[in-house]
């Protein structure tokens, strides 16, 4: 039997700060919104998370009061906020293959969005007065019975793990709080450890028989962080180089 390596999908870098990630599980994509560390303005980046192929890197739209709100059916939602309100009128949407802008509407404010449509309400109106508009032409449109249900992520975030800490574990230098989940059949453990000054993150990757595989992930980090990393599927995403790269693994 082979031995069983944890394998590097891919690493990306960014000259912005990764500010915010959206997925497309659907069609295999990831949307990045990064910001620029001096002026604050935002930066939209699209990539096929299996491969790390690069569709849109770093494409700037508005300025710092936009920001990235969905990524569905190979289409980039934007949308603008208020310097003192989380809503204000604004809404683009961005073929997330070519980085075209597809439409704008400046009449009506995000509120969420549900399958093909963006729930919206008119910039005249400070509540209530709901509306919908269509992902692929951004014009008005009926809510019907298919906007009801949720849209459907695969996506997994790590438990906190409770209780007594595996025997396998007790050698290493966990520091902090050790968090779990499960790909397949195999379970996955990640924590972060002290390097002097600094904070690094490990992955070990356990079956019943023990440890398959661990690794240092992400090192030289500043200060430890809250959410250590995201899966999809059986593929890992950790945002490393103090916010400036991500990297997937696969399990």
């Amino acid at each position: 039997m082979d031995k069983y390596t944890l394998k590097t999908a891919f690493e990306k870098s960014f000259l912005g700060l990764v500010w915010r990630i959206e997925t497309d599980v659907a069609n295999g994509l990831l949307a990045v919104e990064t910001r620029n560390k001096d002026t604050g303005a935002p930066l939209f980046s699209v990539f096929r998370y299996t491969t790390g192929i690069s569709l849109i890197h770093e494409m700037p739209y508005g300025d710092r009061y936009w920001t990235l709100a969905a990524i569905v059916d190979n289409k980039l939602i934007l949308r603008a906020y208020g310097q003192n309100s989380p809503d204000s009128a604004g809404i683009a949407c961005i073929d997330a293959l070519s980085g075209d802008v597809q439409w704008e509407q400046f009449n009506y404010a995000f509120l969420a969005i549900q399958d093909e449509a963006i729930i919206v309400r008119h910039r005249n109106f400070a509540d209530g007065h709901e509306q919908y508009l269509a992902i692929h032409h951004g014009n008005l449109t009926q809510k019907t019975e298919a906007l009801n249900k949720p849209m459907r992520q695969n996506i997994v975030i790590p438990q906190r793990h409770d209780g007594y800490i595996p025997a396998f574990l007790e050698n290493y230098d966990i520091y902090g709080d050790l968090f779990h989940c499960t790909a397949g059949q195999n379970n996955v453990y990640a924590f972060h450890e002290r390097d002097d000054q600094l904070y690094r993150i490990r992955l070990v990757v356990s079956s019943d028989s023990g440890v398959l595989a661990d690794k240092v992930v992400i090192s030289g980090l500043a200060k430890m962080i809250p959410e250590l990393f995201f899966m999809i599927n059986k593929q890992i995403f950790l945002i490393g180089n103090n916010k400036r790269k991500i990297v997937s693994y696969l399990v």
